[in-house]
């Protein structure tokens, strides 16, 4: 079979080998973006994990756009949670963060049934194939990456290390975790991807992994069954699809909020946005359009999210009003595009990590439950089988003349104003694939009772000091996100970059 000619970006140089290797064998984009997906919960575990979640945009030429929603879900708990005993972890990233880990943090994971999902519907390559170049990875060992070793540096004391199988992941020795450049072998994990090449997601949602996280969860006063396994499915969404210089964006919609929330971005700024504007000013409006959807979303995060609801903050002359208001006070990316016009984004999040890996498996789990930003309502307050809130939005954007384009990133509050950003420099600004992904950014956050307007160098913040505490960063930095893209010119011509900020890699074939 012939080579599919493909573009991809990712974190790791093993996600992206396999998707590559994929390639080579005549693999479709589905094919390839499923095979990095799998591999990347190896490669860059703890970031994402077959335990965790994913959402996937897809467009092929002539059809639709389509989103396949595996966020994690809410198993039943008994007695609305009360009394639930988790741990507090406090966590020194950005300006620290405390959530809720262990054993009742965990929620329904969705990622392999969504991947597999993706490959039923659009895959041409057998299963097992696909699966293949994880199930080796895992088994011959790699290398630690750089953004797992940092993340072990913040989190591996209060997270990762009270758990047996989690130190025996993680903790080598015993005592200290991985450090930059240590060769490690996931213990149990090559086992559970060649049983899950055998069986597919069954495995875990029908099967001995099922009932291993069932075993752990319940001797550990925490909820998922295999009734809520087996109850759970992976959703095929119809996007939030938005027009924009001349382009088409599909947006990851209800109950996810991030594709709502990049969107309303792109329409304020349309409201702001000159052909005349200095770069000062320019920084100013990106600026304010993120100050009003950080209100926007602590708002809409305690009403009623849904389509309808999303189908309103979209409208143009609602968000006008709304600019103009008063204002109140770990997760992985790829993009995969082929030269047949298909572009694939997959984001895929573990949460912070519950600290929790499922017995003889190696496969850590998420701490969706017990993470407060998942659940604005309160914990508990959804209903069993219902989705938690997610601002994961894997984005795909096409025109008429058949340039397509695949992104996304991770960085939790940052992962919607770095898609936005990367849009703006890229259709109001008219920069190619690579520069867009090299361009500063800046992030607009509540820091100490006032909106701070933090920002990497090269951005003009010269018109913005009355409006918000500046906070210059010395390097452009991982706290920015990461946006990963890959797409296709007019011409044909296949492009591919994965964002520095966190050490990715990318290929173009």
């Amino acid at each position: 079979m012939s080579t599919t000619p493909a573009a991809i970006a990712s974190e790791s140089p093993y996600t992206v080998a396999a998707g590559k290797r994929i390639a080579e064998a005549g693999g479709n984009a589905i094919d390839i973006a499923v095979a990095c997906a799998v591999t990347a919960t190896v490669a860059e575990t703890i970031m994402c994990s077959l335990g965790g979640s994913a959402f996937i945009a897809i467009k092929i030429p002539g059809a639709p756009p389509e989103l396949i929603d595996g966020a994690d879900a809410m198993p039943q708990v008994p007695g609305g949670g009360a009394g639930t005993a988790w741990k507090q972890a406090h966590i020194p990233y950005g300006d620290g963060i405390t959530v809720n880990v262990g054993h009742a943090s965990i929620a329904v994971p969705g990622m392999l049934r969504a991947v597999e999902l993706a490959w039923k519907r659009h895959g041409s390559l057998p299963w097992a194939d696909v699966v293949l170049p994880a199930v080796e990875l895992a088994r011959s060992g790699l290398v630690a990456s750089h953004t797992l070793v940092k993340w072990l540096d913040m989190a591996g004391e209060a997270v990762f290390f009270d758990q047996q199988e989690s130190r025996d992941s993680f903790f080598p020795d015993g005592n200290h975790a991985l450090q930059s450049g240590d060769f490690y072998t996931p213990p149990h994990l090559a086992d559970s991807l060649d049983l899950i090449a055998r069986e597919g997601a069954d495995a875990l949602y029908r099967g001995d992994i099922g009932r291993a996280l069932e075993q752990e969860t319940q001797a550990n006063e925490g909820f998922v069954t295999m009734a809520d396994l087996g109850a759970y499915e992976a959703r095929v969404r119809k996007p939030i699809v938005l027009n924009s210089h001349g382009f088409k964006l599909a947006l990851n919609p209800p109950p996810a909020i991030g594709g709502a929330m990049v969107g309303s971005m792109v329409q304020m700024y349309d409201s702001l946005w000159r052909q005349d504007m200095s770069e000062a000013e320019r920084a100013l409006a990106i600026a304010q359009v993120q100050q009003a959807m950080f209100s926007l979303r602590h708002e809409e995060a305690n009403a009623s999210w849904g389509a309808a609801r999303a189908d309103e903050i979209l409208e143009r002359e609602w968000l006008t009003r709304y600019l103009h208001k008063s204002f109140s006070p770990n997760t992985m990316h790829l993009s995969v595009a082929t030269g047949d016009g298909t572009v694939v984004a997959i984001t895929m999040s573990n949460g912070y990590g519950s600290g929790i890996s499922i017995p003889g498996t190696g496969i850590p789990t998420n701490n969706s439950l017990g993470e407060p930003e998942l659940n604005p309502a309160g914990f508990f307050a959804i209903p069993a089988g219902g989705r938690l809130v997610s601002n994961m939005s894997p984005t795909v954007v096409w025109n008429d003349a058949g340039k397509t384009l695949a992104m996304g990133s991770p960085g939790a509050s940052r992962i919607t104003t770095t898609i936005f950003q990367g849009w703006q420099r890229f259709a109001y600004e008219n920069m190619s694939f690579e520069d867009m992904v090299r361009a500063p950014r800046l992030h607009v956050e509540w820091v100490d009772e006032a909106f701070t307007l933090q920002y990497e160098p090269g951005i003009d913040v010269s018109a913005s000091g009355n409006d918000f505490r500046l906070r210059p960063f010395d390097d452009i930095d991982m706290y920015f996100g990461a946006l990963h893209v890959a797409g296709r010119e007019e011409s044909g011509e296949l492009h591919a970059l994965a964002d520095a900020r966190r050490h990715g890699a990318q290929v173009v074939i």
